[in-house]
């Protein structure tokens, strides 16, 4: 067990880092894609995905620094419950928006100035980007939002 137990933090850890780079808006990939579905938006909350792997990490780090079975079981038995809980809670997490879906300051600003369209159109020219340059756009939020006016008005 406590040979794999680093592995997992390792994992872990990358997943709390992608998360927490998602809300500070540093990693755009997974809001823009979700702008790809027709249909209804997909609600997306990169801030509770952020507070789930930290409390999933700081798990794994208590459980290595204090090794119990019974520790283990426990945390077993709290994944259950939380995950059941989210699964009751989750159409109430949605008719909040203001509260429980956080979202970057560049997400806002696409979603009041675009349609639902352009924002799909927006989606597919991202990945259509070579990964220097979203590399690129993810690290400055200037050269974002300008090339996000770029697509629209070329879409409009």
């Amino acid at each position: 067990m406590l040979t794999i137990l680093p592995l997992i933090m390792f994992v872990v850890s990358l997943l709390f880092l992608r998360a927490c780079l998602i809300t500070l808006g540093y990693y755009k990939e997974p809001i823009l894609t979700a702008f790809q579905q027709y249909g209804d938006e997909v609600g997306f909350s990169p801030l509770f995905d952020a507070c789930l792997w930290g409390i999933v990490l700081a798990y794994l780090i208590f459980t290595l620094l204090v090794p119990s079975s019974l520790l283990v079981l426990l945390g077993i038995f709290a994944f259950v419950f939380f995950f059941m809980l989210y699964w009751r809670v989750r159409d109430n997490i949605l008719e909040h928006p203001e509260i429980f879906l956080r979202f970057p300051g560049w997400y806002r600003e696409i979603v009041d100035r675009t349609t639902r369209e352009e924002r799909r159109k927006l989606s597919y020219m991202w990945l259509g980007l070579p990964l220097r340059t979203r590399l690129l756009y993810n690290a400055q939020h200037e050269e974002f939002r300008k090339w996000v006016e770029l697509v629209v008005l070329s879409v409009a």
